[in-house]
This record gives structure tokens, C-alpha cells and sequence, in this order.
């Protein structure tokens, strides 16, 4: 077992088959690289459902800790081209918390979910010994919406354009410059630090999925553990689809190419909440809509075939195969910078 998510093979051999009774009206279950499920209501709509940890970090402040734990789950349902609309949470609080701080988070939990339309409808709360910081329990949003607007592995097509938004290792350039800030003060000019450090608030594509959805989506898959390449991998797996990316349309924030290089992982399999993958059949549409809301957004590449391979053309027109990351880089570079700091 390695850090993070488990890999494709254990979820294969384990929990895939061991799901308890099965259920014609589940049209999307659980899946390696598919963000939410779906819930045919038999009306002409689905419910989509997604669960998370609570990730609370009290090195980031309560509140704005509580706006990126509500953003990875509000983005993992938006990946559905259904917006969230309800949240059950369970808290499972360490000793150490105190009466402010847990008002300080759940006012940060309240003022985010207000922001996206969601309510909490349901949950539980409490303290107990052996928890700690930053997984104090779980989360579930669902959103109710019209089943064509669903996106889902089946829809993807030969031809449909794939779009990424942002670029790569969003997330793993915020939590490490907000977590280790004195670190990377010392070693940025401010103009690339304040960049850096604002980033934070760019680790969510809740909106870049909304935009996308309101023209028309096939599929959309959030750039999480594993950054760009192991996303792309994961909806060539789950579509049953080959892709060609372009290495000349790919892009990346220069601050994050700093930050990147100075604790040497690779910014393509590297975190990042934030990015949007997007597959449609109306690619410079969407990618237009994106840019004109301020989300930097290119078609990097198209569905090709039936092969399941995701190939990089290179600018000098070799290929090479991309291929999952067996291992995020960003934890390493999170525990050295912890050693170092």
C-alpha cells in the first residue's frame, strides 16, 4: 500500500466486487477515476452522490481550512455536470479543539457551502480520542438534476476534444507555500510568492464545471491525486477510450513552475485540485466560456480510439505513452519540507 488513494489493482480485487446488493437503478457506481455516483430517480433525473474526509489544516486558520475542505468535495460532484445542492457531514473532532476553533470552522463550513447553494441537511458531531488532524471524519454532498446533463464513461466519444483548466499541481503549489510560508519567502522573489500563496484559493474547480456543464459536457474528472497525467489515464481507463495529448498545448502557471522545480517533483503527476479535465463534443465553446469567466482553459488533446493508451505527441513529433504515477511526488516533498522547516 502506498501513501494516498489506493491504486487501481487493490480497488479491482477488493472493493469493486464486494458492494453489497446491486441495483438497477445505480447507472454509475463506484469506479477508478469516476468522482461520484449516479442514482437513475426513474423522472428523467439522477441523484449524484460523493463522500470525502473532512480535511481540516489549523496551520491555514479554521475558516479558510473549512473553505477548501467544502471545495475537494464540491468539485468531485461537479465533475457529475450536476451541481451540489445537499451535505451530511460527520465530525470527529480531537480533544485538542477549542470552543472558538470549532466555531471558527463550522462558521468557515457554513459561509462556503452558502457561496455554492448547498445546505447541510444532516450529519453528527463530535469528540473523541485517537482522532487528529487533518482527516476528522466524512463528508457527503448530493445534487438533483436532469439525467442528459449527466457526464458519464459512456458518453465519451471518438472525437471529443479534452480540455484542462489552470494547469498542473495547483493544489500541490498552494498547501505547500501556504504550509510552509517562511520556506518559500526566502526563496521566491514576492511577485512569484504572492502568486503562489494565492493559489490556495484556486484549488477548486466548482466553477470550471459549472461553466462547462452549461453548454454540455460528456465527462469531467477533477486533477486530484496522481495531477494531469494520472486524471487522463483514469478517463482513458473508465471510458474504455485512447487519447492523444499535445505537448505543445500544454501550459503551466509560472509560479507553480517555480515551486515545483525548487522541491523537484514533477508538476504533471503532482496534486492538484483545481484542475478540470473535460471531455465534450464542444470544445472551443467551452474552452471560450472558461476564459471569458477569467479560468485559464486549452483543448490539449482528443478521444482517438478504443485502446485505452493516452499518447503525448511531442512539439518534434515523437510519441511516448503516458502512464498512471504509482505515487503522488507531493507527499514526499511534504514530509521533507516538514524535516527541513
Amino acid at each position: 500500500m502506498h501513501l494516498g488513494k489506493i491504486n487501481e489493482d487493490v480497488f479491482n480485487k477488493v472493493i469493486y466486487p464486494n458492494l453489497g446488493k446491486r441495483r438497477k437503478e445505480v447507472i454509475v457506481g463506484p469506479q477508478h477515476g469516476v468522482d461520484t455516483g449516479a442514482i437513475d430517480l426513474q423522472d428523467g433525473r439522477v441523484l449524484v452522490v460523493k463522500t470525502d474526509p473532512v480535511f481540516i489544516v489549523p496551520q491555514f486558520g479554521f475558516k479558510k481550512a473549512a473553505w477548501f475542505a467544502v471545495h475537494i468535495l464540491a468539485s468531485d460532484v461537479m465533475t457529475s455536470g450536476i451541481p451540489p445542492q445537499y451535505a451530511v457531514i460527520d465530525l470527529n473532532l480531537p480533544p485538542k479543539i477549542k470552543d472558538n476553533e470549532f466555531e471558527e470552522m463550522w462558521i468557515g463550513i457554513h459561509e462556503a457551502l452558502k457561496e455554492i447553494d448547498v445546505m447541510v441537511v444532516g450529519g453528527h458531531t463530535g469528540v473523541y480520542e485517537g482522532t487528529d488532524y487533518p482527516m476528522v471524519g466524512g463528508f457527503t454532498m448530493f445534487g438533483i438534476g436532469q439525467k442528459e446533463k449527466l457526464g458519464m464513461p459512456a458518453k465519451v466519444k471518438i472525437g471529443d476534444s479534452v480540455i484542462m483548466t489552470k494547469g498542473p499541481a495547483i493544489e500541490a503549489t498552494g498547501l505547500l507555500v501556504n504550509l510552509y510560508p517562511e520556506y518559500f519567502r526566502q526563496k521566491l522573489d514576492n511577485e512569484t510568492f504572492n502568486e503562489a500563496y494565492n493559489m490556495y484559493w484556486k484549488m477548486s474547480c466548482w466553477k470550471d464545471g459549472l461553466i462547462a456543464s452549461r453548454i454540455g459536457i460528456h465527462l469531467m474528472h477533477d486533477a486530484t491525486e496522481g495531477g494531469v497525467f494520472g486524471a487522463l489515464t483514469e478517463i482513458a481507463n473508465a471510458s474504455g477510450k485512447g487519447m492523444k495529448i499535445y505537448e505543445e498545448k500544454l501550459f503551466i502557471n509560472k509560479a507553480v513552475r517555480k515551486v515545483t522545480s525548487l522541491v523537484n517533483i514533477d508538476p504533471w503527476i503532482s496534486i492538484s485540485e483545481g484542475t478540470m479535465i473535460i471531455v465534450t463534443d464542444k470544445g472551443e465553446e467551452v474552452k471560450d466560456a472558461l476564459i471569458k469567466e477569467g479560468i485559464d482553459a486549452e483543448i490539449i488533446g482528443q478521444i482517438t480510439d478504443e485502446s485505452r493508451d493516452v499518447t503525448l505527441v511531442r512539439k518534434d513529433g515523437s510519441k511516448s505513452k503516458i502512464e498512471h504515477p504509482v505515487e503522488d511526488p507531493f507527499w514526499r516533498a511534504f514530509f521533507d519540507l516538514a524535516n527541513k522547516t
